[in-house]
């Protein structure tokens, strides 16, 4: 076997290999460079700077398409033979070898054909069979790549690089947002009482607060928000008892024309919606017996019972003011209002109060009889687990009103969310914003006063500087006179009552010295003005 033979046609292989990968490279550096190029004009369109990991796939797919049709393109020994017969003009001398080889021919007509061939071939140079370079192909390749290369380095435009910075600002003021919703529940949480606890789930909280998701879209954040007030204001409706309160309002109307002082306290506590001192104060009034009680018990005890029975008398009158419908019969069904007012199937608060007055009526009729026996503390006993279930309501009023409260001051906080999310504030204080919570008072803010400052700043105080000058009423002259009335209103009580006393004394000595009323009528505008504030000062019967 020739060698040199194997060589040169393992060379000419190699070349056409060689020019098989510059036609294979060529496609694929124009093939990477256009999808570059569509990729950058793509995201450029829209404005933004075109990612570099499309320019990284798109290389890395060319490297690899490039490899595989090498590898499917290798040229073998028999091309390498056709191509160099048809350079060279061997006339299908090194085909003709291949064949002979390969049938394992040794005579020595084919010795003789592969010396001739083998001296022929020695002469021969394996570069000179042509290889074709698709210079068109690599110079377009390469403009597009440069121009790629290029717009792979320009930036967003400016309004992309506006809204990229929005959606970043949106992204972090959501999450904070989500991060002081969640503490601002658990602060309210934390802060529920034991009774607070059964009228409003702590878990539901929770699972309402990680509801709120860090978004970029500020609608999106706002939307979120609204969601989150609108659950809110949801919890707070299903916390009210309106049956339970307006029968409270009448009630405490009720008790506030009674003559005993007791259950006046109590009328305000419950048109105050103080419930726990409410509550106390019935269990100050319960009618507490024993099988063998001292003179001063029992005179304490009818001293209760009377105060119940006026009590349950002015609640349950103050309560049946109250229109609820046609009365439900047992085995009726509640439709979905009246369940929702009253929680539980508990009992209607109305006749509740019915039976208490019906109890303390009897215990009171018992206790006018005569001494105190064991029927007395039997009823006694049941007055007072009426009034103890009258407290638990009270109680648990008080509860959902403190949960509702504490609910409204979150949702009040979600308004100052509403406008960091939005941009319109830069800092976000939700916790703070819930401790201090809303302020008790009118819509703008009051002025506080002190006694000592104000005394120091009266117009009709001489200050330590007073003088005094009298002026001749029958003299002549230019003189003017004005009448300055005073503020009225209604309801004075406390410093207001005070104040407005100084203002009557003020005027009535201001009056009373003025130079143009006569002698004679200074005494009788005194008596009327004293009379005047005695009668605003009389206690109401």
């Amino acid at each position: 076997m020739n060698t040199s033979l194997l060589s040169f046609l393992d060379a000419v292989r190699r070349r056409l290999d060689r020019g098989i990968a510059s036609r294979i490279g060529a496609r694929c550096l124009l093939a990477a460079a256009g999808t570059c190029l569509v990729w950058a004009v793509a995201w450029r369109a829209f404005g933004y700077a075109a990612p570099r990991v499309g320019y990284a796939v798109a290389l890395g797919l060319a490297l690899l398409v490039f490899v595989i049709a090498l590898i499917a393109s290798r040229r073998n020994s028999t091309d390498a033979a056709l191509a160099a017969d048809e350079t060279f003009g061997l006339k299908d001398g090194l085909l003709s070898w291949l064949g002979f080889r390969s049938k394992g021919g040794d005579g020595e007509v084919y010795q003789l054909q592969e010396r001739m061939l083998a001296a022929r071939v020695s002469s021969l140079d394996p570069a000179g069979v042509p290889l074709v370079h698709p210079k068109r192909s690599y110079g377009i390749g390469v403009l597009l790549a440069v121009i790629a290369a290029v717009l792979a380095f320009l930036p967003h435009s400016q309004a992309v690089r506006d809204r990229i910075a929005s959606e970043e600002l949106t992204a972090m003021r959501s999450a904070e947002v989500k991060k002081q919703v969640e503490e601002a529940v658990e602060e309210l949480i934390k802060d529920l009482g034991e009774e607070e606890r059964k009228v409003l789930d702590p878990a539901k909280l929770r699972e309402l607060a990680k509801q709120l998701a860090e978004t970029k879209d500020q609608r999106e954040a706002e939307k979120q928000i609204a969601k989150f007030e609108q659950e809110l204001a949801k919890a707070m409706q299903g916390l009210e008892a309106r049956q339970d309160e307006a029968v409270i309002k009448l009630s405490a109307e009720e008790l506030a024309k009674s003559s005993l002082a007791d259950a006046r306290q109590l009328g305000k506590q419950l048109d105050a919606k103080d419930f726990e001192k409410a509550k106390q104060e019935l269990g100050e009034m319960k009618p507490e017996g024993k099988e063998k009680m001292t003179p001063e018990e029992l005179e304490q005890l009818k001293k209760n019972a009377a105060k119940a029975k006026e009590m349950a008398k002015r609640m349950a009158d103050g309560a049946r003011q109250r229109n609820f419908g046609k009365k439900m019969k047992p085995g009726d069904k509640m439709d979905g209002e009246q369940m929702q007012a009253n929680p539980g199937n508990q009992q209607p608060l109305q006749e509740m109060l019915d039976e208490m007055d019906a109890d303390a009526r009897q215990l009171g009729a018992k206790l006018e009889q005569g001494e105190f026996d064991p029927d007395a503390e039997a009823m006694a006993m049941k007055l007072g687990e009426k009034m103890d279930k009258l407290g638990d309501r009270l109680g648990q009023l008080g509860a959902r009103q403190k949960a509702k409260d504490k609910l409204g001051k979150l949702r009040a906080g979600m308004s100052e969310a509403r406008q960091f999310a939005q941009g319109q504030s830069q800092t976000l204080g939700l916790g703070r914003s819930m401790a201090q919570g809303q302020q008790p008072g009118g819509k703008q803010a009051g002025r506080g006063s002190v006694e000592s400052r104000r005394d120091g700043r009266d117009e009709l105080k001489d200050n330590n500087n007073r003088a005094e000058i009298k002026g001749n009423p029958n003299g002549e002259g230019p003189s003017s006179n004005t009448v300055e009335s005073a503020e009225s209103g209604t309801g004075i009580a406390g410093r207001a009552g005070v104040a407005k006393q100084r203002d009557f004394r003020r005027q009535m000595e201001s009056l009373v010295r003025r130079d143009d009323i006569p002698e004679e009528l200074k005494l009788g505008v005194r008596e009327y003005f004293e009379r005047v504030h005695e009668t605003g000062d009389a206690p109401a019967e």
